[in-house]
């Protein structure tokens, strides 16, 4: 079976969002997506079969600074409006369509992390709820969000225990994956001082918690070569943004945003027949 590994990045994430309209307007169907943070945000449109949803909300609403800006921190101790983002736009302003969502035949993974552990949690599609409390979880990144409390468990950003999730797709049974990546191919993730600040923060909550922020950059930077030296054997395809196209996570320049998408797009044009030969993949 195939799978779709959808990295999370923020806003880095309409990298993603193009990819998937992508697919979606060349009828590629993968039974099985599973994304972590934005790309869990982002994700959950492809089964919804929502075509240029991704964009819309981020062309409305990227500039509005309840979308993202310092003083929601006021309101819901978050870089984001989390009621307004998460409940008020997929329900009221660019509705999800959880009808078609929970009814297509492709299963959907959300990955979190337990708050307390840092260990890797996944939720199938049937977890979703009106609520957002899922997507918002895998996207509540400490210091940027507070942890969310969903399903008796507090939970954070699921790239905080798998940033990439291809060993928990192949884990599935995917023997192929299609794995669309925020950062370019010369990227390396390194301790950054925001990670340190966490490590220091986890050293009074859980050592062990403490102890796998430390090692994580290696854990990331073995995946991410995975994915160079498999992209193309015939079994994984990975998407990179182009080099010149890596911007902040938060960066809201709608110009640049648009170039990601747009790469995005292109990105899996530009190798259609071997993603269509992965999907293919029983």
């Amino acid at each position: 079976m195939a799978g779709l590994v959808l990295e999370g990045g923020a806003f880095r994430g309409m990298f993603t969002a193009g990819a998937i309209d992508a697919l979606l307007d060349e009828e590629v169907r993968i039974p099985y997506t599973i994304g972590v943070s934005s790309g869990a945000s982002y994700g959950c449109s492809y089964v919804s079969r929502q075509r240029g949803r991704n964009w819309e909300i981020v062309e409305r609403f990227s500039a509005n600074p309840r979308y993202s800006g310092m003083r929601n921190f006021f309101t819901s101790r978050a870089i984001m409006d989390l009621v307004w983002v998460f409940d008020q736009i997929p329900n009221r302003l660019v509705p999800f369509d959880f009808e078609t969502f929970y009814n297509t035949p492709e299963r959907f993974v959300t990955g979190c992390s337990d708050f307390y552990s840092l260990k890797p949690l996944y939720y199938e599609k049937e977890a979703f709820d009106a609520s957002g409390k899922l997507v918002m979880a895998s996207c509540a990144l400490p210091f940027y969000f507070p942890p969310i409390y969903y399903g008796g468990r507090r939970l954070v950003d699921g790239g905080l225990s798998d940033p990439i999730p291809l060993l928990h797709s192949e884990a599935e049974g995917n023997a192929c994956n299609l794995v669309v990546l925020t950062k370019p191919k010369s990227y390396r993730h390194y301790l950054k001082p925001d990670e340190r600040a966490l490590t220091f923060y986890y050293s009074f909550i859980s050592e062990n918690a403490a102890g796998w922020i430390k090692i994580r950059p290696h854990v990331f930077n073995h995946v991410f070569k995975r994915c160079l030296e498999e992209d193309g054997n015939g079994k994984n395809v990975s998407l990179f943004i182009p080099e010149d196209l890596m911007i902040s996570r938060f960066d809201r320049d709608l110009d640049k945003l648009k170039a990601l998408y747009e790469a995005g797009y292109e990105g899996v044009l530009s190798r259609l027949d071997e993603i269509r030969d992965l999907a293919r993949v029983n």
